[in-house]
C-alpha cells in the first residue's frame, strides 16, 4: 500500500499536482506499542471486532476477536476473507484495505474496527 502511495506522489508531483492533492506529503506517524482493541462493528451477518497488534511503531499483527461464523457460509467465507484483510494491514500499515467482494459487510466492519483500534495507537 505505501508502495502504492509513493508511486501516486511521485506522479502527482511529476504532473504538478502534489501541492493540490489531498494527503501529498506522506505522514510518517510511529504508533504506540501495545494491543489495542477497535469497536465491535455490526457486519449484517453478524458483528466484527478486532485487535491491533503494534510494535515499534508499526502493526505486526492483527488479531480477529468475533466475526460473523454462526453458519457454514459466513464461517467459510470469513475463513478465507479475513487472513487476506489481515495480510493487506500489516503489508500496507494501514485500516485502508481492498473490500473483499463475497465479503463486503465483514470487509466494511474489519475496516472501522480496526481504524478505531489503530486510533487509540496513535494513527
Amino acid at each position: 500500500m505505501n508502495r502504492m502511495r509513493n508511486r501516486f506522489l511521485a506522479a502527482a508531483a511529476a504532473l504538478g499536482l502534489a501541492a493540490g492533492a489531498a494527503g501529498a506529503q506522506a505522514k510518517n506517524v510511529a504508533l504506540a506499542s501495545g494491543t489495542y482493541t477497535g469497536r465491535r462493528e455490526y457486519a449484517y451477518y453478524g458483528w466484527v471486532t478486532v485487535q491491533a497488534v503494534v510494535r515499534n511503531g508499526t502493526v505486526s499483527d492483527v488479531r480477529i476477536l468475533e466475526y460473523p461464523n454462526d453458519n457454514g457460509r459466513s464461517h467459510y467465507i470469513n475463513s478465507i476473507a479475513l487472513p487476506y484483510l489481515v495480510q493487506e494491514t500489516v503489508g500496507g500499515q494501514s485500516w485502508k484495505v481492498d473490500l473483499i467482494s463475497g465479503a463486503t459487510f465483514t470487509s466494511v466492519a474489519y475496516q472501522k474496527s480496526l481504524q478505531e483500534a489503530l486510533r487509540q495507537a496513535g494513527a
